[in-house]
């Protein structure tokens, strides 16, 4: 894919044998989701759906679902698994979205972490915004690692992970400056979800596993920290709308 930090085969081998789920009520996206998307009988392109944990909450809200992902089974797995929950279901790809050619617009088009992890996300966002017909939305979200807290764990705690996200793709601002341009109002943008850290495998030292172990054990406390704070929150969002 054009500009990815993340090799393919890192998705392909974590979606390989994953099981197939709808998010669960109290996820934070999910309620973004819920607050933000009204019930009704358009379409929707998910851009990296796979698994489609959150697809299945859209397609719950009667909106017809498509998407695409470079990973196997987006095509065969996951549209009978939506399907089989008695959702709508639209065109699946496996294709490389930064190059595929839809020939067609969306009533929603959304992504859950996917232009942070290009060197030019701005091209990524473009290239959303472009597939939002008329009067339609767009949702992008993104973990928060540019937080100064969070970059801070991930850079001492989770430093794979962190090289496979572009922070400077983690700025609502510049979505919003983006989106502006392109004739959407912003709709909401900014920070949400209560505190939380999570980390994926990597050689670490024991002092590093230690300090793995006591952020886990701190999270249920540090969950009473105000919500949506720039510095420590999970995620950061923006909902637009299209000019009719």
């Amino acid at each position: 894919m054009i500009g990815s930090l993340a090799h393919q085969s890192y998705w392909d081998t974590a979606y390989e044998t994953m099981g197939f789920s709808v998010a669960a009520p109290a996820d934070p996206l999910r309620e973004l989701i819920e607050r933000q998307v009204c019930a009704g009988r358009g379409d929707c392109l998910e851009v990296g759906c796979f698994p489609g944990r959150y697809l299945s909450v859209i397609g719950g809200l009667g909106y017809e679902l498509s998407g695409i992902d470079l990973t196997p089974r987006t095509s065969s797995d996951l549209p009978r698994w939506l399907s089989s929950q008695g959702h709508r279901v639209g065109e699946f790809h496996q294709a490389d979205f930064m190059t595929f050619d839809f020939r067609r617009r969306f009533d929603l088009v959304c992504s859950f972490g996917f232009i942070e992890h290009f060197a030019e996300w701005e091209l990524a966002l473009r290239r959303h915004a472009a597939l939002v017909g008329p009067g339609g939305r767009l949702i992008v979200t993104v973990p928060n690692f540019r937080g100064g807290v969070q970059y801070w764990l991930h850079r001492a705690l989770d430093e794979e992970n962190l090289r496979r996200h572009n922070v400077a793709a983690m700025n609502p601002a510049a979505w919003n400056a983006v989106l502006a341009e392109l004739g959407f109002t912003i709709d909401w943008s900014g920070y949400f979800g209560r505190f939380a850290f999570w980390v994926d495998e990597q050689p670490r030292n024991r002092l590093q596993r230690a300090a793995v172990r006591t952020v886990r054990t701190l999270s249920r406390a540090l969950r009473a920290l105000p919500y949506g704070h720039p510095s420590y929150t999970p995620y950061a969002g923006v909902v637009a709308t299209r000019a009719s």
